[in-house]
């Protein structure tokens, strides 16, 4: 292993007497020249990485005679032709990255390891490996997988050329002992070259690939129906070729990337048109009778004409009217517009020559909002002010607007996308609107006006969870707690099993969690990263998978939110409300985090788990039945944030749990029963 060296000059033939070599990583170097036949000697070869070289020639079809090879990475260097049809009879092959370089011709349609392969013990056994997930455009395909031994995941950052990449989600670990027990080919990186033909329909027998990216290619035809059965496919990308057709039904819910592919139609790309019909003679002498008529109606028109002069002076008086009224209307909208601009309003818009902007309707839910237009929102927050902004999340800012009648509402500005979709904007406000629940934030309405799109929401009197936790309000009783956590979960448990679509929230967290003016919690920003990424398919998924401290870990595995990923991020909000501490905290838990911190001290203590608890309410509410509900309770979030998915209770389960809490019952080690309640949640 000799990566990040600054070695020079040809691969040694010499390297092909070394029968016994298992691992050959000497990506990120300056060597040039072709690929030895004299390596391929070496039969037990596992790793081959010669990544981010000068290596150019062709592939050696002898990769084929390799039966041990489980990851090959020859990206970013400058080897031409044809891929070799060979590498289909690389039995162990997991792993394939050929991304960035000249190769030319068609696809093969078999590549690695195939379905009924024999499976081989000991590959990469005892490896330590690591994922670098690249995200935004500073470096070419999806990430590289990394062999390193002895040294801590953080110390990639030190590494210089990852430096100039933005990247994200490191996953590091010793390989699975099971790895060549996996039936297909998993990562499969093609993109930036010069390949032809159609995408192979085999490739939908590859029932284990996670990342398939052809994009910057030249590849035609219709994106195969058999993809469809790839459920576990979480990145593909597709863009910057000449695909064509309609895309396939199964993807049509899913973040994939198509741009710039000018035949292809369908969700998410603008629908395929029906064809055109030939004109027929029945056409042709409809038109001659058309003409007639016309010719009637003419006649007709003169006489209509001289009866319009008449009035034309009265036309003309009202014209003039309505001509000076508009000019005022005009200077009154600018001077609104201008606001707009100043120095007090605390964002930026991107408004362009939309027509008449101010006098735009918002899209409302609710019969007293029915006329309310964009000008009344600017009025109702004084220009957007700095004064009426009350939050900033990852999907724009938040402002309290105060109508005419003195009701209140938030007004949730969403980010700047580089991808303006009505269609799927408007579809997905007209779902959720429709989703009503006492511990959700409703969406009041909704507006688009030049590239801005703005949300309207009830306003939550109480802010934030995170405000009430961490802020310098006044501390929460145990009480408010149980009763906030019980509401959340109802929130979150409607999301998942009653609504229609079910929705995967993908960002829970004690920030979107809000109180109402009676201190009962609302789930904010469902459906926000579901719309977000219908509207932006640039934003990489790690964009909206949710925030640092909540994420679940298997999500840097799979590239896949889940309903029990959500089960793991409520679970960190529990562990908020009990201990009161941040689930990210440098002083409190130096390089581990909120989570790791209390199961250490759960282990350590053996039970008596009082010190993670928040002092000060165990200092007011410190009596012996409050604190036995505490350790109940902190059961219950632990059971949330267990490491293994299956092990995790759904959120139905997790309501029964805290239901049974709140009203004095038993422990919270319980999750039967809670199935039959779902369609009583209120």
């Amino acid at each position: 292993m000799l990566w990040f060296n600054g070695l020079q000059g040809r691969i040694p033939q010499e390297l092909g007497q070394c029968s016994k070599l298992r691992t050959l990583i000497l990506n990120n170097n300056l060597i040039d020249g072709e690929i030895p036949i004299q390596l391929f000697n070496c039969v037990n070869l596992e790793w081959v990485s010669l990544t981010s070289n000068v290596i150019s020639g062709k592939i050696p079809a002898e990769f084929g005679r390799l039966s041990r090879l489980a990851v090959l990475q020859l990206a970013n260097n400058s080897l031409s032709g044809e891929i070799p049809e060979a590498l289909g009879n690389c039995s162990s092959l997991m792993w394939l990255d050929l991304n960035s370089n000249k190769l030319t011709g068609e696809i093969p349609a078999r590549l690695g390891r195939q379905l009924g392969a024999k499976a081989l013990s000991g590959i990469l056994s005892g490896n330590t490996l690591a994922f670098v997930r690249n995200v935004g455009n500073s470096c070419k395909g999806v990430g590289g997988l990394l062999e390193f031994a002895g040294i801590r995941p953080e110390r990639l950052l030190q590494v210089p050329t990852l430096k100039t990449c933005d990247f994200t989600r490191l996953y590091s670990g010793a390989a699975l002992s099971d790895w060549t027990h996996y039936q297909t080919l998993e990562y499969l990186d093609l993109s930036y070259n010069d390949l032809s033909g159609e995408i192979p329909t085999e490739f939908g027998d590859m029932v284990m690939l996670q990342v398939l990216d052809l994009a910057r290619n030249n590849l035609s035809g219709e994106i195969p129906d058999s993809l469809g059965r790839l459920r576990n496919l979480g990145v593909f990308d597709a863009s910057r070729n000449q695909l064509q057709g309609r895309i396939p039904d199964s993807f049509s819910n899913l973040s994939f990337l198509y741009k710039n592919n000018p035949g292809l139609c369908g969700v998410p790309l603008p629908p395929c048109e029906a064809p055109t019909s030939i004109p027929t003679t029945a056409d042709f002498d409809g038109k001659g009778g058309e003409r007639r008529r016309s010719s009637a109606m003419a006649l007709a028109n003169s006489v209509i004409l001289g009866v319009l002069v008449s009035v034309a002076s009265l036309c003309i008086i009202v014209i003039w009217a309505i001509a000076v009224r508009a000019r005022r209307r005009e200077k009154e909208e600018a001077k609104m517009l201008d606001s707009l601009q100043a120095n007090e309003c605390a964002t930026t818009w991107k408004i362009g020559k939309e027509k008449e902007p101010l006098s735009i309707n918002v899209a409302t839910f609710q019969r007293q909002l029915r006329k309310l237009t964009f000008s009344q929102l600017i009025e109702a927050t004084n220009g957007f002010s700095t004064a009426s902004l009350i939050g900033c999340g990852g999907f724009g800012e938040v402002f309290k607007a105060t109508l005419r009648d003195g009701s209140c509402v938030a007004i949730k500005k969403l980010i700047h996308l580089s991808y303006q979709g009505d269609r799927e904007f408007m579809a997905e406000m007209e779902t959720l609107g429709k989703i009503k629940h006492k511990n959700l934030v409703p969406l009041l309405g909704y507006c688009k006006i030049g590239e801005e799109r703005l949300l309207v929401y009830e306003y939550m009197a109480h802010g934030s969870l995170e405000d009430a936790l961490h802020g310098k309000k006044r501390r929460l009783t145990w009480g408010e707690r149980k009763k906030i956590a019980l509401g959340a979960a109802k929130g979150l448990c409607f999301l998942h099993h009653n609504c229609i679509p079910h929705i995967i929230h993908r960002d829970m967290k004690s920030s979107n969690v809000l109180l109402d003016g009676e201190m009962e919690a609302r789930v904010a920003d469902f459906g926000m990263a579901r719309l977000i990424s219908a509207l932006d398919t640039h934003l990489s998924v790690s964009t909206l998978a949710g925030t640092p401290g909540y994420v679940p870990p298997e999500y840097y595995q799979s590239f896949r939110c889940t309903a029990k990923g959500d089960v793991y991020s409520f679970g960190v909000v529990m562990l908020e409300l009990v201990t009161g501490r941040r689930p990210t905290d440098k002083e409190d838990f130096g390089d581990s985090n909120l989570v790791g911190w209390v199961k250490e001290k759960a282990m350590v203590r053996e039970g008596n788990c009082r010190e993670v608890f928040d002092e000060e309410v165990v200092r007011e509410n410190g009596g012996e039945e409050e604190e036995k509900e505490m350790a109940r309770f902190l059961e219950i979030a632990l059971r949330c944030v267990d490491e293994l998915l299956s092990k995790r209770p759904n959120m139905t389960q997790v309501v029964a749990m805290l239901r049974q809490l709140c009203s004095g019952g038993g422990g919270g080690g319980g999750g039967g029963g809670g199935e039959g309640r779902v369609m009583g949640l209120s």
